[in-house]
């Protein structure tokens, strides 16, 4: 009977991890994977949006505004004629605002920076989406490693149960080996099944990221790439101060200290400049006899700007305003590096540590727990062991094993984050850049 439902339980198990593991579409290496999320993702194509639209907003800024036509009648009597009053006349005017004081030309430089800190955005935006990409793509590729693993060692514990349940039916067996190698039968079973969902949804994060729907399976994955990383960080610290978000941080503090100066500008106003043209009848004669009074035409001409009276209160605390988001921004742009500093450090710690640990147990500790197991299965066939210390062995084996694949996937994760926060995806074969339309654009 329980034996029945450990069948039951490793029946289910096998057809959950049948149903959750994708199905393979075509072997994919990360690269591609990577040119998919550039061209694909859809944060990608809001952030090179909004980037197009702040190009836009610069242009906007550092425009004249339109110059005002108008066209009317002045003092025209409630008779309705022309040729009654010398003051009536038919008028059109012109007016313009004329920014003499140089504010508009400082909103311009100030949003061509704020363009500018948003095209530096869309290219950390890249950099991050792809770091992205590969520890997702990492998480997929390992997370079936470690089903195969498991299936592996499902495989022992099926070939151990088939042993002690012989050896129990010829009376040479206790009955504690043979349910021992059953309950670790479906543990490992439910473990693939674990590791299979684990990599159906790396599989969901890596296809949203590459611009394609969940439910379509990227495919058989390729190994990730391993880096090598070098024993000093120098290097890697020095290629993260170029990354965009400093960039980004600069021209924000260069867009407030110029809104700030703009700000002050504009307390002396554009100068409005007013011009009329207007166009008299002739008076109606006094008396039957007389001829009509011919007039001149009239025109009329202003210059006027508004007085900062009240700039202390509007025009001055918007500068204001402005400096201290300038302060801030600084302080924004020492914070981002301090944390990239901090990232790339234990980034490249995790890496070198992982790099060694997987070499460690790659070369000795798998290799001594394989001949463990083959020598356990050697004393255990010629009765010198028993069953257990061939579950031991196995169970080390398969605990080696999925720590291997861990430090693989710790390593990979790390390398993301190196790249991610340097940029250094050239190391791959792929240029992460702008657009020949962004090129265009700027």
């Amino acid at each position: 009977m329980m034996r029945s439902r450990v069948r039951e339980n490793l029946a289910a198990a096998l057809l959950t991890l049948c149903a959750l593991w994708p199905r393979p579409a075509g072997a994919v290496d990360l690269p591609q994977v990577l040119r998919d999320v550039l061209r694909r993702n859809p944060d990608l194509g809001t952030q090179r949006w909004e980037a197009a639209a702040s190009h836009e907003r610069a242009v906007r800024a550092g425009s004249w505004s339109s110059p005002m036509l108008e066209f009317g009648v002045v003092n025209v009597p409630t008779t309705g004629r022309f040729d009654m009053d010398p003051m009536t006349m038919k008028m059109v005017g012109i007016t313009q605002r004329v920014p003499v004081f140089g504010a508009n030309r400082l909103a311009r430089r100030a949003e061509d920076e704020a363009a500018s800190a948003d095209t530096a955005m869309l290219a950390a935006m890249r950099w991050e989406r792809c770091g992205e990409a590969w520890e997702m793509y990492a998480e997929a590729y390992f997370a079936g490693e470690r089903t195969r693993a498991a299936l592996r060692h499902r495989g022992v514990m099926q070939r151990m149960v088939e042993a002690a349940r012989a050896r129990y039916a010829a009376g040479r067996g206790r009955l504690d080996d043979m349910l021992r190698a059953e309950a670790e039968a479906a543990n490992v079973a439910a473990d693939a099944a674990g590791f299979a969902a684990e990599g159906a949804e790396a599989h969901a994060r890596l296809a949203a990221l590459a611009g394609a729907p969940a439910s379509v399976p990227l495919g058989a994955l390729d190994p990730p790439p391993v880096l090598e990383v070098g024993a000093d960080p120098r290097v890697w610290l020095d290629a993260a101060l170029g990354n965009p978000r400093l960039a980004a941080r600069d021209a924000s503090v260069r867009r407030y200290e110029l809104g700030a100066r703009a700000a002050r500008r504009m307390a002396w106003s554009d100068v409005e400049l007013k011009a009329s043209y207007g166009f008299r009848a002739d008076l109606a004669p006094a008396h039957p006899h007389e001829g009509p009074d011919q007039q001149d035409n009239m025109f009329s001409a202003s210059a006027g700007f508004m007085l900062p009276l009240f700039a202390r209160s509007r025009e001055y605390a918007e500068a204001r305003e402005m400096s201290a988001m300038a302060n801030a921004a600084m302080s924004e742009r020492a914070a981002t590096t301090l944390e990239l500093e901090r990232t790339v450090t234990a980034a490249h710690a995790r890496a070198v540590a992982a790099a060694h640990t997987v070499q460690l147990l790659a070369d000795t500790v798998l290799v001594v727990q394989h001949r463990a197991l083959d020598a356990a299965w050697s004393s255990y066939a010629a009765g010198t062991r028993d069953l257990l210390s061939v579950f031991d062995s196995a169970h080390a084996l398969y605990t080696g094993e999925l720590r291997e694949i861990d430090e693989r996937a710790a390593l990979a994760r790390a390398h993301a984050t190196l790249v991610a926060v340097t940029g250094r995806f050239d190391l791959i074969g792929v240029t992460v850049g702008a657009t020949s339309r962004e090129r265009d654009a700027r």
